[in-house]
């Protein structure tokens, strides 16, 4: 099971999406707490602490922080949403 926790940054940033944006996001991330193998889907990041991961939904970048991982049960904390031109500055 995977769970994502938005931090306070991130989710004012997902409001400021236009509505279809916003839909597309989250129903992503519906989809993504039951894949089998979540690592298979994120691409690590190197050199931008204190993210560990990103994830891609079409033009639009999650940057991630991997807070908890067991057999059981992998944690997220989601530490901005952007378009992928802006994300990373």
């Amino acid at each position: 099971m995977v769970i994502f926790v938005f931090s306070k940054f991130a989710e004012k940033r997902l409001r400021k999406l236009g509505r279809s944006e916003q839909d597309r996001v989250i129903t992503k991330l519906q989809e993504f707490k039951s894949h089998p193998d979540i690592f298979s889907i994120l691409k690590p990041l190197h050199n931008f602490e204190p993210a560990s991961h990103r994830l891609r939904i079409g033009n639009y970048r999650l940057i991630l922080q991997l807070t908890k991982a067991s057999s059981q049960q992998v944690e997220f904390f989601v530490l901005d949403v952007g378009h992928r031109r802006d994300i990373y500055q």
